[in-house]
């Protein structure tokens, strides 16, 4: 080895040193893989008006369920809210209602793979010091098709939620 290159072999370990260590603390956070489930959250307020309704072109999927039971009661359709939190085995994500009641949903166990993911859910409507609207629907949901949860009078209207499990 001659004395020029001992500097390019130096700087070689050093780097490799750095590499490895820096690199050991942040190995368990890429075996962790990508995030997990979430829910998202659509509140929608549903109106019967006279003369002609609307949708809200943020509601995708509400067109073609417009001519089933609840929704056939309605014609105007407008979010009023959309969030996305988290989902995690047995902790409730918590998300407020426009109507002063609070929506809890729960992932209640590991995400099952029948054609494609399926996730098993429990969704509660509370109100603080009063009955549960909804004590628990518990549903079945495969990835980003949506499900609703609706019935709670606001407004002149009543409020739906549209809930989609994604991936």
């Amino acid at each position: 080895m001659t004395l020029r290159s001992f500097p390019a072999l130096a700087a070689l370990v050093v780097f490799v040193t750095f590499v490895v260590f820096a690199g050991a603390g942040a190995g368990p956070a890429f075996a962790a893989g990508p995030r997990g489930p979430a829910i998202e959250i659509t509140v929608i307020h549903a109106t019967q008006l006279d003369g002609g309704g609307t949708i809200d072109p943020l509601l995708r999927d509400l067109p073609q369920l417009t001519r089933e039971q609840p929704f056939v009661r309605y014609n105007n359709y407008k979010v009023l809210a959309r969030q996305e939190l988290p989902l995690e085995i047995g902790k409730a994500a918590a998300s407020e209602l426009p109507n002063g009641r609070a929506l809890a949903v729960t992932l209640v166990d590991e995400p099952k793979d029948a054609g494609g993911p399926r996730y098993h859910v429990r969704a509660e409507i509370g109100e603080p010091g009063k009955r549960a609207f909804l004590k628990l629907l518990e549903v079945t949901a495969s990835s980003n098709e949506p499900f609703f949860v609706g019935g709670q009078s606001y407004q002149g209207g009543t409020l739906f939620l549209e809930l989609v499990v994604r991936p």
